[in-house]
């Protein structure tokens, strides 16, 4: 997918995230930083655990939904759908550098 930056401080980073047909991100979490999501167009799934990685949940996202990832949740954005899944993004917290994230694995298209 891409991904475009609107905004950017030392605490808080915007972004639209587009998560194209078949794709998915890293299962990942980060240290400094939670996230809220809002799906702005579109649907996806979000592979999710507050503190087990081995037992994430499936919570399926659609249009207008709302989702916060708190620092260290587990977290992997999946789109199983044949449209892109668009996802406006706030970061907030002491850091929102891309440095800041611990993945478990790469989404593999099946």
């Amino acid at each position: 997918g891409e991904f475009y930056n609107f905004y950017e401080d030392d605490k808080i980073k915007l972004k639209e995230l587009i998560v194209a047909p078949g794709k998915g991100m890293s299962f990942q979490k980060h240290y400094k930083r939670a996230e809220v999501w809002f799906v702005s167009k579109g649907s996806c799934s979000v592979m999710y655990s507050k503190d087990d990685p081995k037992n994430p949940e499936e919570i399926k996202l659609e249009t207008d939904s709302v989702f916060l990832v708190n620092q260290e949740d587990w977290h992997q954005l999946i789109n199983k759908t044949d449209k892109n899944c668009h996802i406006i993004e706030i970061q907030y917290g002491s850091e929102t550098s891309e440095e800041d994230i611990e993945r478990l694995y790469y989404y593999k298209d099946n």
